[in-house]
């Protein structure tokens, strides 16, 4: 089974996707630290990379056909994953994340405004697989076992 944690930048994903990995003995794919290999271009616009999700999706099933996977990254609901489970988090915590990261006002409203249209969590809705709605304000424990919970495991 391959599940993709996804949610806009500064939720948690991370985090969680590696606790969650320790519980479930799951190998965890950090879809950001993978991306330079299927960068097609650089969108000036929101200063960063654009990734070729269908080849990168290709690939990873190349290498990993028989393995249970953990997906992260804010793009991995458009991987072939089984579930996906979008992190969301209350956009006053989120800001101060992303603050504490020093990204730049622009990029951080641009994040922001993601997290409140819901843009990941309709992104994934529109991909026909389960989806589940995680409340990334919560503990990390409390939000993993919420999550093992969905998967029925």
């Amino acid at each position: 089974m391959w599940i993709a944690i996804t949610g806009t930048p500064g939720t948690g994903k991370s985090r969680v996707a590696e606790e969650l990995g320790k519980k479930l003995g799951w190998k965890v794919l950090h879809l950001g630290d993978l991306a330079d290999r299927f960068r097609t271009g650089w969108d000036k616009k929101r200063a960063c990379w654009i990734v070729d999700h269908e080849k990168m999706g290709k690939e990873l099933k190349k290498m990993h056909k028989n393995e249970n996977l953990i997906l992260e990254g804010h793009f991995s609901h458009l991987l072939p994953v089984d579930i996906i489970f979008v992190l969301r988090l209350n956009p006053s915590v989120l800001r101060k994340r992303l603050e504490r990261r020093e990204w730049p006002e622009e990029k951080i409203q641009e994040n922001l405004e993601a997290e409140i249209m819901q843009v990941c969590l309709d992104e994934a809705r529109e991909t026909g697989k389960p989806v589940f709605e995680i409340d990334a304000n919560k503990k990390l424990a409390e939000i993993v076992n919420k999550i093992v919970e969905c998967l029925g495991l």
